[in-house]
């Protein structure tokens, strides 16, 4: 596409880049913007709006007919789009009882992932449509003027459909818009996770925030959402947060025993603590302020750990359709350390949708089986230790025989090790956070360096492909994944006991409303 757009291929690698940090430096300026705007008008109109962005943002795309116009779309989608961000709010704000938080987060990684693999097939397979189906769309029609139109406008559709579910069924979910106590309804006995929650009107709610003391109204105050770069799908969903058990996965992962023995330092530390029961009603444990370091060396290394293992595998995202559909210097069979494979968009859709495909059954089925049984460092090591393998595959597909077997085989194996390494750093991450007050802190510091890194990464390897060629650009990957190697080296090892990983989309439900894990049982 960048290519079409320019009228060159020179450069077209780094210009493809420009167009994934677009989305994220947009994202990233007008989060908190966005989140502040959900805090005082509710979540649900927020995102509505996003939608709303998003779908302006894939019309714009697919009526571009410059790269300048691209990038400016893909830069109002998001500037537009602070949904992702609050949904995960939403999230943590619908779900009443935390025995429930497990299955509720592990939905988004899953869909995540299944939307990452629905979009590939239907790029692939609705871009260029008089190219690939001449005898339904003439070359000299609207979508031979617009090449790129049909994926977006099929996005688009979908996009309208969801802002109208979401304006019938989607309930508001922000404290300051729900009823107040002082409506006199008496929701307590028949209250359950299936209650439709109800609107109060504004002024009730804000004279009762007036008679608040300043310790309620803190109490009361929703969390801020985090920020969530998404400029491509991965194997691995993009948001994190430290404080709930998912790591990003869809599963629960429980720590046993280390993390009981840090909880019992932590009150040995600290003066009694007593529960509080919040607006919300979740309990929360009151204790004195943890006044230590929170950014310890251990810390700081695991959040280093993750940046570069975020550099690398974004630029493996972001390179890989390049390289895929660039033209090749070298007849097929030889060895080509400047060009690419001469692929379609056709062929990079397919492989994209079961690279998901393939992931999705790695996160599902593979991760749990494969962490209870190598444990957590070791796991660590070995997908470090492993990641330049795919790196240093891609440079030769051109002179290796069965071609498409190595692409999924390179695939394969950078997925698996980024969908094994992520979870198993933010668990070390987590219980090497020396309180569970300052978990908001690291958690926001770990996601802001990923973040960067994811948006750095596609521009700089883009520039390096241009300059040098695929190769070049897949040994830098390999490098930095080598440095990740040597950062090892500096990661205090720690016996982290046994994890029991359980898979929350299929966990049962009790009859008393109680989720069935065999680690409670």
């Amino acid at each position: 596409m960048v290519e079409d757009l320019r009228g060159t291929a020179h450069d077209a690698s780094f210009f493809a880049g420009l167009l994934v940090s677009g989305y994220a430096v947009a994202e990233a300026i007008t989060c908190p913007f966005w989140g502040m705007l959900s805090d005082r008008y509710g979540r649900k109109p927020i995102v509505l709006i996003g939608l709303a962005g998003v779908a302006v943002s894939s019309l714009i795309f697919g009526l571009a007919k410059s790269y300048w116009v691209a990038l400016l779309a893909r830069f109002v989608g998001g500037a537009l789009n602070g949904n992702v961000a609050v949904m995960q709010t939403m999230v943590a704000e619908m779900v009443k009882k935390p025995e429930h938080e497990p299955k509720a987060y592990a939905v988004q990684p899953f869909v995540w992932t299944l939307g990452g693999i629905i979009g590939s097939a239907m790029g692939g397979f609705l871009a260029q449509p008089t190219v690939f189906y001449p005898s339904i769309f003439p070359a000299d029609g609207l979508f031979g003027k617009y090449p790129y139109l049909m994926p977006n406008i099929v996005a688009v559709v979908v996009i309208i459909l969801a802002i109208i579910q979401g304006a019938i069924f989607l309930e508001e979910t922000n404290p300051n818009e729900l009823v107040s106590d002082d409506d006199a309804i008496d929701t307590q006995s028949i209250m359950s996770e299936h209650t439709p929650m109800l609107r109060a009107p504004r002024a009730s709610v804000s004279m009762r925030r007036r008679s608040m003391r300043p310790s309620e109204l803190h109490s009361a105050r929703p969390p801020r959402p985090s920020f969530v770069e998404e400029g491509l799908p991965g194997p691995m969903g993009q948001m994190f947060d430290l404080r709930r058990t998912s790591f990003g996965t869809m599963h629960s992962l429980r720590l046993q025993p280390a993390e009981v023995a840090n909880i019992r330092r932590e009150a040995a530390a600290n003066r009694p603590a007593r529960p509080v029961v919040s607006r919300r009603g979740t309990s929360r444990v009151e204790g004195a302020a943890f006044k230590g370091k929170a950014f310890n060396y251990t810390v700081v290394m695991l959040i280093a750990a993750l940046t570069i293992i975020s550099y690398h595998s974004m630029a493996f995202i972001s390179i890989l359709p390049v390289h895929l559909l660039d033209k090749p210097i070298t007849p097929l069979g030889q060895l080509d350390m400047i060009g690419g494979l001469g692929y379609t968009v056709h062929d990079v859709g397919i492989y994209l949708a079961i690279n998901g495909v393939i992931s999705l059954f790695i996160q599902g089925i593979i991760f749990p089986f494969f962490v209870d049984k190598v444990g957590i460092w070791k796991s660590l090591v070995w997908m470090v230790v492993l990641f330049p393998i795919p790196y240093m595959i891609m440079p030769f597909l051109s002179a290796l025989p069965f071609t498409q077997l190595f692409v999924y085989l390179a695939l394969v194996l950078q997925s698996f090790f980024s969908i094994i390494v992520y979870p198993v750093a933010l668990i070390m991450l987590k219980d090497a956070t020396p309180s569970s007050q300052v978990l908001g802190k690291v958690n926001g510091a770990a996601m802001s360096a990923c973040c960067l890194a994811r948006t750095v990464s596609p521009p700089l390897v883009g520039v390096i492909y241009s300059a040098g060629g695929s190769a070049a650009a897949w040994f830098s990957c390999a490098g930095v994944a080598v440095l990740g190697i040597a950062q090892l080296f500096f990661i205090p090892r720690k016996n982290m006991g046994h994890v029991e990983v359980d898979s929350a989309l299929l966990a049962k439900t009790d009859t008393d409303g109680t989720t069935d894990h065999h680690a409670e049982a």
